[in-house]
């Protein structure tokens, strides 16, 4: 089980910059997860929302402004300089929040030739499962939410046994909520040899349980988690 760092070290940093992406590997993280979009101008930037009001406190909205006009403004990284920073050993999964830029944000990381493991996510599944099928050397995961609460077991089995999607990011929360179906989702994946990845786990409890079960697991508290592992 690889433990990947939510939007870097989220729990002590501030999400999504390189501090908090250096900070989650230097505490002994496997990888990171963050959120992209595209900029006005072609760049792709590292936010977890379109607007940077919440983390910087700044009414800019990233998808209509060129990266030097963002980069006056916060401490919003570029894909690319993550890259730059962390290890090639490492796990990177790039979440496409902007899906109407999502082959455009394929063909820039692909270009840029990265070394790590990437595996590119979105809650648009058909975005996704479209991707897939032109870039099959990419590695591609769908994820889960309440908005996909309607799908039966057929719908899933479907999603995953007629695309050549590489992994399935399934909330903690699906847990609670309904403990059958969480488990069921998870086996059945593992039996058709999809990656399993599960978002936001931060107890100790949780990562006890899917040990078994989790591929990848996506988390907050990275030294709590890490160093509850090495025991």
């Amino acid at each position: 089980m690889k433990i990947l760092g939510h939007r870097g070290y989220a729990e002590k940093f501030t999400e999504n910059t390189l501090e908090s992406f250096a900070k989650a590997i230097k505490y002994g993280a496997d990888g990171i997860e963050l959120d992209v979009y595209y900029t006005k101008d072609g760049e792709v930037v590292v936010t977890h929302d379109e607007d940077l009001k919440r983390v910087f406190n700044i009414n800019l909205n990233v998808k209509k402004c060129n990266i030097k006009s963002i980069k006056e403004k916060a401490d919003v990284p570029t894909l690319n300089e993550v890259f730059e920073i962390i290890p090639e050993d490492k796990v990177i999964n790039v979440e496409i929040k902007d899906f109407e830029n999502a082959e455009d944000i394929v063909k820039y990381v692909i270009k840029e030739n990265r070394k790590q493991e990437i595996i590119f996510s979105s809650f648009e599944h058909e975005v996704i499962k479209e991707l897939s099928s032109i870039y099959k050397s990419e590695k591609f995961g769908l994820l889960f939410d309440e908005r996909h609460k309607d799908l039966t077991f057929d719908d899933i089995k479907k999603l995953f046994t007629e695309t050549n999607i590489y992994s399935a990011h399934i909330p903690i929360d699906l847990y609670y909520i309904d403990k059958e179906k969480f488990l069921y989702l998870t086996n059945f994946l593992r039996s058709i040899e999809k990656k399993v990845v599960i978002w936001t786990v931060n107890k100790i409890e949780e990562i006890e349980f899917l040990r078994k079960l989790a591929d990848y697991v996506i988390t907050d508290c990275v030294e709590t988690i890490v160093n509850y592992l090495k025991k």
